[in-house]
């Protein structure tokens, strides 16, 4: 994951997008923090990806 936050503009507000891997710009779904790698964006594709690989323990909030 990519350590700088990439943003669009949709309906006139900025909206983090998605910064799995550096690759997806889908618009960001939630907020994780994995272990020891700080805060990341992540749409929802990519958000029940990871999730599954943690086993359902990710800490996450949602992005408003």
């Amino acid at each position: 994951m990519k350590s700088t936050v990439c943003y669009k503009k949709l309906k006139s507000k900025k909206v983090p997008l998605c910064d799995y891997k550096g690759k997806c710009m889908n618009k960001a779904y939630k907020e994780v923090y994995p272990k020891n790698k700080g805060w990341s964006y992540l749409c929802k594709k990519h958000f029940k990806q990871e999730q599954k690989r943690f086993k359902e323990k990710l800490p996450y909030c949602s992005v408003d």
